[in-house]
């Protein structure tokens, strides 16, 4: 079985949270899902475009409720100018969400039926089922939508194979290229029409959360702190408040405030704690909270919960630039060579220490 009883399997999909085909709670975005909704009107919509901005914070959401508007209204001249929110019982919804639109194609990291995995990268042969998806006939009036989720995740050949069909697109086809950093091919880009994507606003993200029902298991303070550390993204905040993620944020920030007195045995529990490949999410989530805080150092930004220590507001840009170096430098070592986990959160806080 792939990824449970899911009706939408995926990679990355998180247990009792809809998946974007699913999930009709966009907030934050109507200035965006307006914008293209204007543009569709027009007449004049590029055949592709590249939606960028940071993981987690609504753009295959996004991607699937401009479908739907498409799907709508598929005379491009008749189309409402503004995005039209469609009531809860609305027909293409409903196929959207189970991902059986005729019209739609979402192309994303595939199930490895030989491995019994996922596929750690978006395959050429799922690009390739564009080549059937474009040469049937449209299984219902109007535009055909593909959507490209992520770039991001294209190997070599899958994205050479997307430039052959962006640059020969058939007619009333449209490409919604997702990316969380576009860091695609040169000529993959310039043949989009670019459309950042901004983060969250904290208050949306609150309100994100309050729609999966997340506020009945938790405080409100609690959601407004994942709000803070989320850094806009709604995917960041679920994992935040699912993996104890609050309490190891909390656990971090004042380990790394105590600076010359370090609690060495508090450290060495945590690392030993965060080292077994069965903790392999929390470590991951333990050197994201880390690079976090360190960022914020170095951009001069306020702590979400506590304050710094004097010590800490003495080291300067180039102390915590040093920190973040020593940081990437061990994690990547460790990731590369299959070195002791431990070591790398050992590391971790003995670059604070030395810092300080």
């Amino acid at each position: 079985m792939i990824a449970g009883d899911s009706v939408l399997p995926a990679w990355d999909r998180i247990e009792g949270i809809p998946d974007p085909l699913e999930n009709r709670a966009l907030f934050g975005h109507d200035a965006t899902l307006d914008l293209m909704a204007a543009r569709y009107a027009s007449g004049k919509m590029h055949h592709a475009w590249l939606l960028s901005g940071p993981r987690g914070i609504g753009k295959a959401t996004l991607a699937s409720r401009f479908a739907g508007h498409v799907f709508r209204h598929p005379d491009a001249p008749q189309a409402p100018q503004h995005y039209v929110k469609p009531p809860a019982n609305d027909p293409v919804e409903a196929q959207l969400a189970r991902g059986a639109h005729p019209n739609h194609l979402h192309m994303r990291r595939p199930w490895n039926h030989k491995s019994d995995k996922w596929r750690q990268e978006l395959t050429v042969d799922e690009i390739r089922r564009t080549v059937s998806f474009f040469g049937k006939s449209a299984g219902e009036a109007g535009w055909r939508v593909a959507v490209v989720d992520t770039a991001d995740d294209l190997n070599p050949a899958a994205a050479n194979a997307l430039l052959k069909v962006l640059e020969e697109p058939p007619p009333k086809v449209l490409f919604l290229v997702l990316a969380h950093a576009p860091k695609l091919l040169a000529t993959i880009r310039s043949r989009c029409q670019k459309l950042p994507i901004r983060a969250l606003q904290n208050g949306d993200v609150v309100t994100a959360l309050n729609s999966f029902g997340l506020a009945q298991a938790v405080s409100q303070p609690d959601l407004e702190l994942a709000a803070k550390l989320s850094q806009g993204s709604v995917r960041r905040a679920i994992v935040l408040l699912g993996n104890g993620g609050l309490a190891l944020y909390q656990n971090f920030a004042m380990i790394a405030a105590s600076n010359a007195n370090m609690d060495w045995e508090q450290i060495h529990k945590l690392a030993s704690e965060l080292s077994p490949v069965l903790a392999n999410e929390r470590y991951l989530l333990l050197l994201d909270i880390a690079h976090d805080y360190i960022a914020r150092r170095i951009r001069g930004e306020a702590e979400p919960a506590g304050k710094l220590s004097p010590r800490q507001a003495a080291i300067g840009l180039a102390g915590w630039a040093e920190v973040w170096e020593k940081a990437c430098r061990s994690a990547q070592l460790a990731d590369t060579w299959n070195l002791d986990r431990k070591q790398v959160i050992l590391n971790l806080f003995a670059a604070l220490h030395e810092a300080a």
